[in-house]
């Protein structure tokens, strides 16, 4: 029930991310798509043995095959951005499935995700120019998906002043990352038979907002099949 497409040929190779051929989605598009509604992203680098991990917002420029972001110039991270090598990985929403939701008695408890991971190299971005583009396409991109939009209007990063925006930019190291490889896996209970999937998406559409949200995934899963 996952999506059969063939990644596009300039895309990258996907990374080394455990993907059994059920789960795995070769479309990288679908992978962009992932991560403009799944934003918030867990990025990884390692400083010798020690991994070194942080949580921020990013963006994926898919014309250039870049992701794009921004650290605390104060987070130890951000001196491992200037020519190292990241781990981005962004999480959709995930659910508990449960052994009695199966015909079959034999079954065992699993779980239901979807996630992105995207490796590269990454530059820091020096330009104040091109620094106020990424803050101002991070907030334009989160901004149009407020629920309160009826309330007023977006705030633009020019609201700021000049003074205000200058020292933003002293306290951050906003940089790139050249995407070398990048992997979809969406866990979706493909793997059942019908009945069983049908059950499973059943049983979390019923349950709390991350359940439904899975059962929305699912229910994706099997238009794109």
């Amino acid at each position: 029930m996952a999506c059969g497409c063939s990644i596009n040929s300039s895309a990258p190779i996907t990374n080394s991310m455990y993907a059994p051929a059920a789960f795995k989605i070769d479309d990288a598009d679908a992978a962009f798509n992932f991560v403009d509604r799944n934003g918030f992203a867990t990025l990884i680098a390692v400083d010798g043995e020690r991994p070194v991990i942080s949580q921020l917002p990013m963006l994926a420029d898919r014309a250039r095959f870049v992701l794009r972001g921004h650290l605390a110039r104060a987070n130890p991270h951000a001196a491992l951005i200037d020519g190292r090598r990241q781990t981005a990985v962004f999480h959709g929403p995930d659910a508990y499935v449960s052994p009695d939701w199966y015909r079959d008695a034999e079954q065992v408890p699993t779980w239901n995700y979807s996630t992105v991971q995207i490796e590269g190299v990454t530059r820091v971005l020096a330009n104040a120019s091109d620094v106020d583009a990424l803050l101002g396409e991070l907030s334009d991109h989160h901004e149009r998906r407020r629920h309160d939009l009826a309330d007023g209007r977006l705030w633009k990063l020019s609201k700021l002043p000049v003074s205000k925006l200058e020292m933003m930019r002293q306290a951050i190291v906003a940089f790139e990352i050249d995407i070398e490889a990048m992997a979809y896996k969406a866990k979706l209970s493909q793997n059942k038979d019908a009945a069983d999937f049908a059950n499973v998406m059943k049983k979390l559409a019923g349950g709390d907002e991350m359940q439904r949200a899975v059962a929305n995934a699912m229910r994706e899963a099997v238009k794109d099949a």
